[in-house]
């Protein structure tokens, strides 16, 4: 039971440490491009996953598997969300309900292909098959069109003083600890993370004594 809580936490390694990236990962996103960062993300993904597949102590899973893989994981899935509210106007509720909801199904999926996975290959090679489902990712990225266009044509479209004027209002509400609404918003995501996450990563190692 000791060894499962432990490994448990390549787990909660693997969405924490993607988790706590998110805004360094959003302005990566904003300084280059939705297409720079998935493919960053893959990158990171096929590496740390790789790498994992060939560690021989389980510290070295929390820093390839957990970390690594994770930072690539939230690159990878903030970039398909703040691309799609880039790209979607009208039917951009549709679109966001789709993308939030492909994680879910996907669950049911790999579930399958990861146990196929360890039966066939054992644990080394379920995690190589993990690295080229990255690799699939890193495809699927190089299609997100780049925004340039779309951002010459807006700035094209509004004077240099109105640009002034948004800035400076722009750093009047910069602030967001200090707004009460944001603030609630903040830790009852948190507390709601906090209820997803941990059970269904931990609650595996309780799982033997349980059945016993």
């Amino acid at each position: 039971m000791i060894i499962c809580y432990f490994t448990a936490w390549v787990g909660s390694l693997y969405i924490a440490s993607g988790c706590l990236l998110s805004p360094f990962v959003s302005h990566i996103s904003e300084r280059f491009s939705y297409r720079f960062t998935a493919l960053l993300g893959s990158t990171a993904g096929i590496i740390g996953f790789f790498l994992g597949s060939l560690s021989s102590k389980l510290w070295m899973m929390y820093l390839t598997y957990g970390i690594l893989s994770g930072c690539g994981y939230i690159m990878i899935y903030n970039s398909s969300f703040l691309i799609v509210l880039q790209y979607f106007v009208k039917w951009r509720s549709m679109a966001i309900g789709i993308v939030a909801s492909a994680p879910a199904m996907s669950l049911f999926v790999m579930t399958r292909i990861t146990q196929s996975l360890l039966t066939k290959f054992g644990w080394h090679g379920a995690i190589l098959g993990f690295a080229l489902l990255h690799v699939v990712c890193a495809f699927c990225s190089a299609t997100f069109a780049p925004l340039d266009n779309m951002k010459k044509k807006s700035n094209n479209e509004i004077t240099v003083k109105k640009i002034y004027q948004l800035k400076a209002t722009a750093a009047q509400n910069t602030s967001l600890w200090r707004n009460p609404s944001f603030l609630i918003m903040l830790s009852s995501f948190t507390l709601v993370a906090f209820a997803y996450w941990v059970p269904a990563i931990h609650i595996v190692s309780n799982y033997k004594s349980v059945a016993d």
